[in-house]
């Protein structure tokens, strides 16, 4: 009985294991598939560009609640 049981609980515990490794595996490859390109990290740069000037031109205007005192 308690070899049955032993047995059940290693098949288990294996199947966790390959489990994981499988799910670790799939991640490895959409990481793989997944690097930024040159293209990507330009538009990123250019976005980040973009917002930095739309933040300071906001930060320089007063809003209209200040400007009709």
């Amino acid at each position: 009985m308690i070899a049955a049981y032993a047995m059940e609980l290693l098949a288990e515990t294996r199947g966790a294991e390959l489990r994981r490794e499988a799910s670790a595996a799939r991640l490895a490859a959409i990481a793989a598939c997944c690097r930024p390109s040159s293209w990507a990290r330009a538009a990123r740069r250019a976005l980040d560009a973009s917002a930095r000037l739309r933040r300071s031109a906001h930060s320089t205007v007063s809003p209209a609640c200040c400007a009709t005192a």
